[in-house]
């Protein structure tokens, strides 16, 4: 049976915080843990930790391609940062400030905890390293914000609490030195009951992550704080860390998620049923879910992204979509559900002897109103079918099925080792070293299967800085696709241009040629494929026109009416520069 970090909550008392009421008629709760007793038991402090855990390891992600140019809208539904409508009560993340706070408590407390030093250190360790997330995130989407770093006493007097924002790099010099500081303090690896939990490999792996995209353009290395060198230096600390302790690439790509906390695993968030599972409804065809559809639906600009088997690009060359399945590489097929694919990935597919067919008998209109306008297969009769004929495979529970779509339990891989990887050579090119750059490609797409050629490049043909950045950008889409990375990828490079470009997502349309009879449940696509015709069609309400104010969010008026301190970001009409 498989250890897991639970992340379930010891309930404490209520005077943890906020003290207790003593009135007459008060009993004394017997059951309850008091505030000091907390501290003085390193497995009641653990508990609290537990709970900073919770509210802070992300999870396997759902829904968030359909913001970005992985995924296609729900039935042509853009939202209003594509549409380019968006305000700065859009989106914000400071709400950050309740974990920042409990963090803070716990900073506070354990240092007069009574047990052991050793023990002391690994949960304070734990705790600098969440602040630091906790703060990034709100940095990376904001700019500079408040610094607390201290437990706040509740006050009467709101002014008492109120503080200005602190400068961009004042925040990141201090998410450096929290990652450092517990760096320092962090065992190099857990075991047991807490094997998951963070460790010093996984600090490391952040604070390269963090560098990296201060350095990237959007930020510019805000001074010398962020710089690419710096960068380079703390990927490839954190590089030789985890080469050290066993890390690596995994192989096949297809079990990376299949084969819990293998040696690609830096940080992971662990699930298992019954006591930790989690929602997949909407990420599944309706055939064999329920509760929820159209999230992470691959768009046709993901599924071009993938290689060809000898490295080359789809684009090099004129391709039909009818056979866009042939010769890709491996992340292609485990990452991208076609028309179908002999690959059952799911278990209502298996029990039903059944591939997922997505092609459609009779289409009356390829640009309707909220998308294809027609009669689909019934042989996969999804009422509710994908707007871009694809769906997505990564990270999806093969073990559950209609009735069991509030159980999935694949632990969320945060950061891989492949994310390490690539940093390391993204920094390495931006620093003058474009030979260690280009291996690092040529490993990852080892891994994917690609062939090496006659050159030993694996279809790799970028040579100057400019055409190897952009060789990055291209794979990092493909290697990282649906594990929350892309708008950040794409904001940090400044290339809501290229999403202009397009100008909206698109998909294939695949018909079924008149005349021809259905196929059977488990055709051989390779034998029945020129049953069908592909049609590139478009996905979106209307032509994206996100802008380049959206790079760096604004911040939401209810938080500026609670704090008359805070300015507003000078991209949204405030005098806050988020550049500094």
């Amino acid at each position: 049976m498989k250890q897991k970090l639970n992340l379930s909550i010891l309930f404490l008392s209520t005077a943890l915080i906020s003290g207790s009421c003593n009135k007459v008629l008060d009993k004394n709760n017997l059951a309850a843990v008091g505030p000091d007793q907390v501290w003085t038991d390193a497995n009641m402090a653990n508990a609290y930790l537990n709970q900073v855990y919770n509210d802070n390891m992300p999870g396997n992600t759902s829904g968030g391609g359909n913001g970005t140019d992985e995924g296609v809208p729900y039935q042509k539904q853009t939202d209003s940062w594509f549409r380019g409508t968006a305000t700065f009560d859009s989106k914000s993340s400071f709400g950050n400030y309740n974990n920042v706070r409990n963090i803070n408590i716990l900073l506070e407390k354990i240092a007069q905890a009574s047990f052991a030093e050793s023990e002391k250190n690994k949960i304070k360790g734990q705790a600098l390293f969440w602040r630091a997330w906790a703060y990034h995130r709100m940095v990376s989407d904001h700019g500079g914000v408040p610094l607390i770093l201290e437990a706040q006493q509740p006050s009467s007097d709101l002014t008492q609490l109120q503080k200005p924002r602190n400068k961009t790099s004042e925040c990141v010099t201090q998410i450096l030195k929290d990652l450092d500081d517990a760096i320092a303090l962090l065992p190099d690896a857990f075991t047991d009951a807490d094997y998951g939990r963070v460790d010093k490999g996984v600090a490391l792996a952040f604070k390269g992550r963090v560098l990296l995209f201060y350095a990237s353009p959007l930020f510019n290395g805000l001074g010398g704080v962020a710089s690419w060198t710096k960068a380079f230096n703390a990927n490839k600390a954190a590089k030789e860390f985890l080469d050290a302790r066993g890390k690596g690439l995994y192989s096949p790509f297809s079990k990376i998620w299949d084969d819990e906390m293998n040696k690609e695993v830096v940080m992971v968030r662990r699930y298992n049923y019954p006591q930790a599972t989690y929602f997949q409804g909407g990420l599944m065809p309706l055939n064999w879910s329920k509760d929820d559809v159209g999230y992470d639906r691959p768009s046709l600009e993901l599924v071009n992204a993938f290689p060809m088997k000898d490295g080359s690009a789809w684009e090099a060359q004129v391709r039909s979509y009818d056979t866009l399945f042939r010769n890709r590489d491996d992340r292609f097929y485990a990452n991208i559900y076609y028309n179908g694919a002999p690959n059952q990935y799911l278990k209502g597919m298996r029990d039903d002897k059944s591939y997922l067919w997505t092609y459609f008998t009779s289409i009356s209109n390829y640009n309707g109103a909220t998308g294809l306008e027609g009669a689909h297969n019934q042989v996969t009769s999804d009422p509710l079918w994908s707007n871009s004929s694809f769906y997505r495979i990564k990270a999806i529970d093969k073990g559950i099925d209609k009735g069991t779509v509030y159980n999935a339990a694949v632990d969320w891989i945060e950061i891989r080792y492949a994310e390490v990887l690539m940093n390391y050579g993204e920094c390495a090119n931006e620093t003058g070293n474009t030979a260690a750059a280009v291996d690092v490609l040529k490993q990852i797409r080892a891994r994917a299967g690609v062939l090496p050629g006659m050159a030993g490049n694996y279809g790799i043909t970028a040579a100057t800085p400019a055409d190897i950045r952009a060789a990055y950008q291209k794979e990092r889409f493909v290697e990282f696709s649906f594990e929350g990375k892309r708008m950040n990828d794409l904001r940090r490079w400044k290339m809501f241009g290229y999403l202009r470009s397009l100008p909206q997502r698109h998909g294939i349309a695949v018909l079924l040629k008149p005349g021809q009879t259905d196929v059977s449940p488990m055709s051989d696509i390779n034998m029945v494929w020129d049953k069908f015709t592909s049609t590139v069609i478009t996905t979106d309400a209307v032509d994206i026109a996100i802008k380049d104010q959206y790079y760096i969010y604004g911040i939401p008026k209810s938080v500026l009416d609670k704090n008359p301190l805070l300015k507003q970001n000078n991209n949204w009409g405030g005098d806050f520069d988020p550049l500094q």
